[in-house]
């Protein structure tokens, strides 16, 4: 048990219940249920040191352990670097092995998981093995005290947890919440966990007044008084944390101020008492109890760890591993540690702590040093330990070790910890006067481990790193600082980005000739092309620069920049191909665009390098979307694929959101997931909140959005920023202000989306910005020029096909067509539509499909085909809220329930007696429109033709008509 996470007291050789955590065990039992009935999940534990987290926990695994169920236990510690996978690999550790002769060994599998790169093989190594493991009997795995855990370890976890759904097996994570940092690698997490598995969630609270009176009276029967003054004590002192109300009555009990006699239980003069609140007092007079001796060699195992072998335990303290059996039963009798197969555990971290600031300074060092010494006599020594011991004692051996831990990390593509490890290294005055050179060299290291996490981090140490390459005369390592500045002021996910990219551009392209005169030797050297294990003899850099010129829309410099790439032999480079790839997307050659993407997925693939893996998938998904998203069978498993990629580049990054994952999410209508993505992560899912915002009536989110991006308007500037997001918001923009019968504005930002096209050449985009200027000249009344950029949208769509443009552009000629009472092309085109809506499997294209039918069926006097349509859209639109649809879909049905199978005023159409309809009810012409999604212009043509059918001269007479007919039929109007 740990004496830091449980309301505890020993009264007479037992120990009290867990007391005010009745829902909290209910909870966790329900879920144990579940377990043993095969059907597991994850239980997240959190609150501050000391509040019950892992007194509650292991109550739960004792009582899984009791009802058959198999339990392993990995803690993390403090205090102490830990290795990645820590936890896991002390889980593992303790874990069985007989029986399973297809799994790996537990030594194998612990050091794959230690030492070697992060690989497909070792997730699915720990996949099998607990599968296994929960076959024979159901398992609960309890992992303590996450807020100490390191990057691989949390992403471990919830690859476990996702892949583990649905067997018999249950794990349980503790962690101090008010220790999670931003930076944090299990704040980053927890969101995903919540959305992906729906877990037990307990965050602990302090203990109520009520719960501390109800353990007092239940335990020492006092007099009402002593109960009132024992109770206010602990409120005062242990503010309803139970470890430090456990630990101060059993002190109380010890020194018999709260004591037991013949007569009951007494409490003696409190005031006196020297009980001090804090909890290092209250385990400084526990451990005095056990004698000076004790007390020293319990400091040279705080010294050591959260954990202390017995053999090294002794060496530091210079004594026999007897004599320290005889101290480790002492103090795992007075509940201060426990003893395992191989040394001793404090039973809680807070312990240790105690222990660790009551020893002197000097003498502090003195042990530290001894440790690090004794640790690196072992043959394979822990270099994170090792580096640990040294910086405590102040030994410039330090940054040695140190970087030698960092390079362990890097192997393991665990590059937030090398980062970490490097960053301690070079802050020791050893290596502040380190050789320029080499100084230089681990700087831009470190400038490249912070690449995707924290770009400005990175541009510091690179701005640091050119000043001591030019001072020591290396111009390679002074060109690569700044063509690395430039490149990590590309990779921003936030808006400030979007000033840096003209910046970092140009920085790339200036120094990128004197990169490339470099001889191969020279470029081998550069730690860019180490860390991304590239030879000497590519073209990296150019390839880098190809790269955001494309996304930038750059495409004939990319064009220009490729010929050495292309050409068979050593030139050839995944990024270059990469660049290659997306240029040849948006040029409209999709084939080549695949073929490119693949090549340099599987390049970076062989390196190792995951991120550029997740980023090589999530382009291919852009390709295929484009032009093959009505084939789900091609991009389906790209979507697989990106989630793996996310989990093996967890140690690079924080969890990045799969965007792209998202954005299928909004084709697929999951608009409520998309809005939640958009509030936890406003720099990656603000475009998508506002496409949403757009369909969901919230124009001014949208807004919002684009006037973000593109600050600028209309006149921004092509060149700055990723090109198909700007194209987007621009097509965005326009809808818009067309919603809001704003023809000017529509037309500056389609006349903004012609011009970005033209610069770059696009072909992604030219369909889209025809459907744009059909919708204008459709509002404008224009339904001729409308209907003829509707069919150069089509063409575009066509060629190459492009199913969702395709899609748009029919559905778009069958609404005109409707309207020019050409209702056989009507019905082409919008059967064209609605088979394409489900082949694409998107329910909000499908619903407005369904809609135009509707519209179409009224039109042709079909009511109740119009009438089964609107309730098919409705049924799709009403899940999202999709309010735009909506209003369109409540105006059908109006027109529905108003107009009779025959109208009451003969010869006029259905759309004319609707007109009519409004006119009697006093609506102006623009608001008519609005109703009925028309054109002023069109209105005013429909009502000259109803005057002229019935011969009336103005408004009032026709609407005096309508009355009249309705009172001929005795209906009210």
């Amino acid at each position: 048990m740990s004496a830091g996470d449980g309301l505890r007291n020993q009264v007479s050789g037992s120990i009290s219940p867990l007391v005010g955590r009745k829902r909290e065990q209910a909870a966790l039992r329900a879920a144990l249920a579940d377990t043993l009935a095969g059907q597991g999940g994850l239980v997240l534990i959190s609150g501050e040191a000391g509040i019950g987290k892992t007194a509650l926990a292991e109550a739960l695994t004792a009582e899984a352990a009791a009802q058959g169920a198999r339990v392993l236990v990995g803690r993390c510690y403090d205090l102490s670097e830990t290795p990645p996978y820590g936890p896991w690999r002390e889980l593992f550790a303790r874990a069985p092995t007989a029986g399973l002769p297809s799994l790996p060994t537990v030594v194998s599998l612990t050091e794959q998981m230690g030492d070697a790169p992060a690989s497909q093989e070792t997730f699915a190594h720990v996949l099998a093995y607990l599968t296994a493991l929960a076959a024979g009997q159901p398992l609960v795995l309890l992992l303590d005290d996450l807020h100490w855990a390191d990057h691989a370890s949390v992403r471990l976890l919830r690859f476990a947890v996702r892949q583990l759904a649905g067997q018999a097996v249950l794990l349980v994570a503790t962690y101090r919440a008010d220790e999670l940092r931003r930076d944090h690698p299990l704040y980053q997490v927890l969101p995903l966990l919540v959305r992906e598995t729906q877990p037990v969630r307990l965050d602990l609270r302090p203990l109520p007044d009520a719960a501390v009176r109800a353990l007092v009276a239940a335990r020492y029967r006092l007099a009402e008084a002593d109960e009132r003054r024992l109770v206010a004590y602990l409120d005062e002192r242990a503010t309803g944390n139970p470890f430090f109300a456990g630990e101060v009555l059993r002190t109380l009990e010890e020194t018999e101020t709260l004591r037991q006699d013949a007569a009951g239980w007494m409490l003696a003069d409190l005031t006196g008492f020297g009980v001090p609140p804090l909890l290092r007092q209250v385990i400084d007079t526990r451990v005095d109890r056990l004698g000076e001796e004790v007390r020293r060699l319990l400091a040279v195992a705080a010294v050591i760890g959260q954990a202390a072998p017995l053999d090294l335990w002794a060496t530091v303290a210079g004594v026999a591993e007897e004599a320290l059996l005889d101290v480790a039963e002492q103090a795992a009798a007075a509940r201060l540690l426990d003893m395992t197969t191989t040394g001793i555990r404090f039973v809680h971290a807070l312990i240790r702590e105690a222990l660790y600031e009551g020893i002197a300074p000097l003498r502090r060092r003195g042990w530290h040093q001894r440790a690090a010494a004794a640790l690196m006599a072992l043959p394979d020594p822990d270099p994170d330990a090792v580096a640990y011991h040294l910086q405590q004692a102040g030994d410039p051996q330090a940054a040695t070790w140190l970087l030698r831990a960092g390079e362990r990390a890097q192997r393991a593509y665990a590059w937030l910890t090398a980062a970490e490890r490097y960053e301690a290294a070079l802050a020791l005055p050893t290596q502040a006067d380190a050789n320029p050179r080499e100084r230089a060299r681990l700087l831009l290291t470190l400038a490249q481990f912070w690449r995707y996490e924290d770009r400005y981090r990175g541009i510091g140490y690179l701005d640091e790193a050119e000043r001591l390459a030019e001072a020591a005369g290396d111009a390679a390592l002074a060109a690569a600082a700044r063509f690395d500045r430039g490149h990590l002021r590309l990779l921003g996910r936030d808006h400030r980005a979007l000033a840096d990219r003209v910046v970092g551009l140009a920085a790339m392209a200036a120094a990128l000739p004197a990169l490339e005169a470099l001889a191969p030797a020279e470029r081998v050297r550069l730690p860019a092309l180490q860390l991304q294990r590239v030879s000497g003899e590519e073209r990296y850099h150019r390839g880098a620069l190809m790269y955001w010129l494309a996304g930038t829309g750059r495409l004939g410099e990319v064009l220009a920049l490729a010929p050495p790439l292309l050409a068979d032999g050593p030139g050839v480079n995944a990024r270059g191909l990469a660049g290659l790839g997306l240029a040849y997307c948006i040029l409209g050659r999709p084939a080549e665009a695949e073929h490119a993407l693949a090549e340099s997925e599987a390049r970076f693939r062989a390196a190792g390098q995951h991120v550029e893996v997740y980023y090589r998938l999530t382009e291919r998904l852009i390709v295929t979307w484009a032009y093959y998203f009505d084939q789900p069978a091609r991009w389906q498993p790209l979507l697989a694929r990106i989630e793996e990629a996310e989990r093996l580049a967890a140690g690079a990054w924080r969890v990045e959101p799969v965007q792209a994952v998202v954005r299928w999410r909004l084709l697929r209508g999951a608009w409520t997931e998309v809005r939640q993505f958009a509030v936890e992560h406003p720099s990656d899912g603000w475009f998508l909140a506002a496409m949403a915002g757009r369909d969901q009536g919230e124009t001014a989110t949208a807004w919002a959005a684009i006037e973000r991006y593109l600050p600028a308007g209309p006149a921004t500037a092509p060149g700055s920023h990723n090109l198909l997001t700007a194209l987007e918001c621009q097509r965005l923009a326009a809808a818009l202000a067309l919603d809001a019968d704003d023809r000017p504005t529509a037309c500056a930002w389609l006349a903004a989306h012609d011009r970005w096209l033209a610069w770059s050449g696009s072909v992604l985009g030219l369909a889209e910005g025809h459907l744009g200027w059909a919708a204008y000249h459709r509002a404008a009344g224009d339904l001729a020029l409308a209907h003829e950029h509707a069919a150069r949208a089509l063409a575009h769509a066509t060629k190459p096909r492009q199913p969702l443009a395709l899609l748009a552009a029919h559905r778009l000629l069958g609404e005109l067509a409707t309207a020019a009472g050409q209702h056989a092309d009507a019905k082409d085109h919008l059967g064209h539509a609605l088979a394409l809506a489900d082949a694409c499997a998107a329910p909000y294209e499908r619903a407005l499909t369904l809609l135009a039918l509707a519209e179409l069926a009224l039109a042709t006097d079909e009511r109740a085909r119009a009438a089964t349509a609107l309730e098919d859209a409705r049924t799709l639109l009403l899940p999202l809220d999709a309010r735009l649809a909506l209003a369109r879909a409540g105006t059908i049905a109006a027109r529905l329930a108003a107009v009779p199978a025959r109208p009451y005023t003969a010869g006029l159409s259905l759309r004319e007696v609707e007109v009519l309809r409004l006119v009697a009810e006093g609506l102006t012409n623009a608001q008519i429109a609005t109703r009925l999604f028309l054109s002023p212009r069109t209105v005013d043509q429909h009502l000259r033709a109803i005057f002229n059918k019935l011969g009336v001269g103005n408004r009032a007479a026709a609407a005096a008509r309508w009355s009249a007919e309705h009172a001929l039929t005795g209906e009210e109007p």
